[in-house]
């Protein structure tokens, strides 16, 4: 038996090395055809990828659409696609190429759109920067992930200097492989197994695909090997045919043992389909999981394109072919009180109003179904019962072979917009928080009765104060006032009488005169008082109003609607120059000097440039005539009006942003005269200039940032500069006491003009640091026979010797005056008695002539023609 076995084994030894001879010889041929195979699919691969190169160049940017068609016409052209996984763009960037087009486009696909193509070939990155791009393109192993099978991407560079993109393609290796090898060029007598390695030699690791499709497979023994040089890289290809028999039958008594062999490899094979079937239906359960994914992605869509509906103000419907209705948004079961659960499988026909005939439904699908969209009114019945207006947008949807297969709507209701065109129509002629007409209503309906004959009084009223409430304590404590403002104009309204709120803290009031009354003054006034009451407490503050009042009248002013509101706006403007609680009736007088204000103001403004403005000196004198300084003054001469009074043209350039210019102007001038005359050898004393309140409000810049610009432009000590400001200057609202103490702090005069005329009190002076009080000349004027100027004037003095300061009196004309002034020890004086304003000439003159400016011969003052 041993050596039956023995036998056995060596004539099975022999056969078998003799079946590997033969078998040698047909692999070396096999590997050839193998290896030929792989090469021509690979070219074939590039070829495909440099046609959709060429197609992305010749259009810039390929669509999707313009993608698909191109795989569509390669099929149709006779170019194989087959063992070509998917094609696609992706652009170079940083570290990264994000995938921009993808086919076939697929719900597993899809999920590639925008991710990494590097991150799907792990050794792109080095391969990539280690060497330059091969003729061929790139050819580099990927895997989507741990355990999943290996593919090979095949990439394809192209695109401007500045700018790479890739064309590329993947590779699934079991179907790459199996077209290569069945391609009608390539001859296989026998099958054969294949090994296809990453690198240059047979690692387990660096193993790509193997045909037999073992779990743990080792390098196929005896096998041709084929090294593959292509795509920037080396590959090792494995080629064996496998065995079978040749020749004679063994003995029969070799058939026990071949009994043996044969059940031992039936058991192998057994364990072997075991295992194959065990992989299978691995793979049935991960591409089960697959499925379930991508339905769990189309159930995701689902959810955001319905959530995306219910946020639409607009109502959508979706019916099928038939008009039964397929789904809808949360806004159409809104507009029609049907909730989708109602309305699902029902046909919209429930909802006709009946408004609508036969003829209007049957032009209107005789248009969808033409043109496949229609749109306009229609008339629908809720569930409620209620009939409304609604606009509707139609489409259709069609099949692949171009029949309607659903119908989809867009219903708005048009209640709603209608309502909302009311709420904006009238909130267009009302105020929104007094709910009073505004001035566009106000003027409708001074219009409508101006039609009549009974007389009316339009009073124009403006408040003064609402803005500092508002800057103190908020706007809302500033609408609570305002509308108690109004509830207390409301006890002076008649019921034919018109209220309108015409601005923030404007008010209008269309009056029918009694034929006892004239004008509307007594109901002005009585409003006015009315307001001057406490409104209420703000703040723990008792509030009270003051305001002014602008009147003109019907018909005695005017006819027509505009022309009386025009008249009682130029009358409240009148009164608010006059100062609170002012109330006007308008004449034709306003209208000339409004007119006239408004043309003195326009030429104003080209006064600098034309020259017209010039800076005179009036000298300031002690008591023995000797000169202590001048006061710059600023003259005007138009070459339109003439010669135009500073009590003019002044207060026009206070109301508006002029004041800053012409200011900073004078104080420029003045300086660098003065220290021109400095320079020169001569002893001006000190220069006193005018400031504006307005000027201490400039946002653009503070008065001590002017003033140190300007003496450092000028060159003029700080110690020879004074500035005069008024009373009104010293409230704390303005907050300028800052700035006078900076002005201090520079070494600058600070002077208060026109002292007596304002609000001041001793104790508002002692917080400010003022070094001079200027008594103002309605008090000097007739000083020497009236007591009460008299006594100012001595209160005055008294004040200024109190607090430390030097005093001057200015306006001395009569020497009368002068004599009164010395007796009492005012010690410096301005006026006509001692000189005129004096131009830059004359003043120079008298500054060498070193003479003092003493009275004028028998006391006769100069006077000057004030238009």
């Amino acid at each position: 038996m041993a050596v039956g076995l023995l036998g056995t084994t060596l004539l099975t030894w022999n056969t078998y090395h003799q079946s590997r001879l033969e078998h040698g010889q047909r692999v070396e041929p096999t590997a050839d055809v193998v290896l030929t195979a792989l090469q021509r699919k690979l070219a074939s691969t590039e070829s495909v990828l440099r046609s959709l190169a060429g197609l992305d160049l010749a259009s810039q940017e390929v669509s999707l659409s313009e993608l698909q068609r191109f795989v569509a016409s390669l099929a149709s052209d006779g170019q194989s696609l087959d063992g070509i996984g998917l094609l696609g763009y992706a652009t170079a960037a940083p570290g990264r190429a994000p995938i921009r087009l993808i086919a076939p486009l697929d719900p597993a696909s899809r999920r590639l759109l925008g991710s990494d193509l590097w991150s799907q070939v792990p050794d792109a990155e080095r391969g990539l920067r280690l060497k330059q791009t091969p003729a061929e393109g790139w050819l580099l192993p990927g895997r989507s992930g741990p355990g999943e099978p290996a593919f090979l991407v095949q990439m394809l560079p192209f695109g401007s200097s500045t700018t790479t993109r890739w064309a590329f393609a993947t590779l699934p290796l079991r179907d790459f492989l199996r077209t290569a090898l069945h391609h009608p060029l390539i001859q296989l007598k026998e099958p054969v197994d294949i090994q296809l390695y990453s690198g240059d030699r047979a690692d387990p690791a660096r193993l790509l695909y193997d045909s037999r499709n073992l779990p743990r497979a080792e390098a196929l023994p005896q096998a041709q090997s084929r090294w593959l040089e292509t795509g920037g890289q080396r590959w090792l290809l494995l080629v064996q045919v496998r065995l079978q028999a040749t020749g004679a039958w063994l003995p029969t008594w070799g058939a026990v043992l071949l009994l043996g062999l044969a059940t031992t490899l039936l058991a192998a094979l057994l364990a072997r389909e075991l295992r194959r079937r065990s992989l299978q239906a691995e793979r049935e359960g991960r591409s089960l999981a697959e499925l379930r994914r991508q339905l769990e992605e189309s159930r995701q869509w689902l959810r955001l394109h319905r959530r995306a509906g219910s946020l639409i103000e607009e109502g959508v419907v979706i019916t099928d072919s038939a008009g039964s209705i397929l789904t809808c948004n949360g806004a159409y079961s809104a507009i029609t009180g049907y909730t989708e659960k109602e309305l699902v499988g029902r046909n919209p026909r429930l909802m006709n109003s009946g408004y609508q005939s036969k003829a209007f439904f049957a032009a209107l699908w005789d248009q969808l179904l033409g043109s496949g969209r229609w749109e306009g009114e229609i008339w629908n019945r809720r569930a409620s019962g209620e009939i409304y207006p609604a606009w509707m947008r139609m489409g259709v949807v069609h099949d692949a072979g171009g029949v309607p297969s659903h119908f989809v709507a867009t219903l708005a209701d048009l209640t709603r917009l209608q309502e909302k065109e009311r709420q904006l129509e009238y909130l267009g002629f009302h105020d929104p928080l007094t709910k009073l007409p505004n001035l566009q209503m106000a003027e409708l309906r001074l219009g409508q009765l101006c039609q009549q004959t009974q007389p009316l009084a339009v009073v124009w009223i403006e408040l003064d104060g609402i803005k500092r409430i508002e800057e103190s304590f908020g706007q809302a404590k500033g609408d609570r006032v305002l509308q108690g403002v109004v509830d207390r104009l409301g006890r002076f309204v008649g019921p034919t009488d018109v209220l309108a709120q015409v601005g923030r803290n404007e008010f209008l009031i269309v009056h029918s005169l009694d034929p006892a009354e004239a004008t509307g003054l007594p109901l002005a006034s009585a409003i006015l008082a009315g307001l001057a009451d406490p409104l209420g407490r703000v703040e723990a503050l008792d509030l009270a109003l003051s305001a002014w009042a602008g009147l003109s009248c019907f018909p005695q002013d005017s006819r027509e609607p505009e022309s009386l509101l025009l008249f009682a706006s130029t009358a409240l403007g009148q009164a608010r120059r006059r100062g609170a609680q002012t109330i006007l009736r308008y004449s034709t007088e306003m209208t000339i000097r409004s007119r006239h204000r408004l043309a003195i103001e326009a030429h104003l403004q080209r006064a600098v440039e034309a020259g017209e403005l010039k800076v005179l000196f009036q000298p300031q004198v002690d008591g023995q005539g000797d000169l202590l300084g001048a006061e710059a003054l600023l003259r005007w001469h138009s070459a339109e009006f003439g010669p135009i009074s500073p009590l003019e043209f002044l207060p026009i350039a206070e109301a508006s942003d002029l004041i800053h210019r012409i200011g900073a102007w004078v104080l420029e001038v003045a300086c660098r005269q003065w220290q021109g005359w400095v320079l020169g050898g001569l002893a001006p004393g000190r220069l006193a200039v005018n400031l504006s309140n307005r000027q201490f409000q400039d946002p653009k810049q503070t008065v001590p940032h002017l003033v140190a610009a300007c003496l450092a432009r000028t060159g003029l000590g700080a110690a020879l500069l004074e500035l005069e400001i008024t009373e009104s200057c010293l409230m704390p609202a303005l907050g300028t006491r800052e700035q006078l103490l900076e002005l201090e702090s520079m070494g600058v005069e600070l002077a208060v003009d026109d002292f007596g005329t304002g609000f001041s009190s001793l104790s508002t002076i002692h917080r400010f640091p003022i070094s001079k009080l200027k008594i103002d000349r309605s008090f000097v004027d007739g000083v020497d026979t009236n007591p009460a100027s008299q006594s100012i004037v001595l209160a005055s003095l008294a004040m200024a010797r109190g607090l430390g300061v030097n005093i001057l009196a200015e306006g001395v004309e009569r020497p009368e005056e002068l004599a009164f002034l010395l007796r009492c020890g005012c010690p410096a004086f301005q006026g006509y008695l001692f000189s005129r304003p004096l131009d830059p000439t004359q003043f120079e003159a008298l500054l060498r002539t070193a003479a003092a400016a003493a009275p004028a011969p028998g006391g006769v003052p100069a006077r000057v023609h004030l238009p």
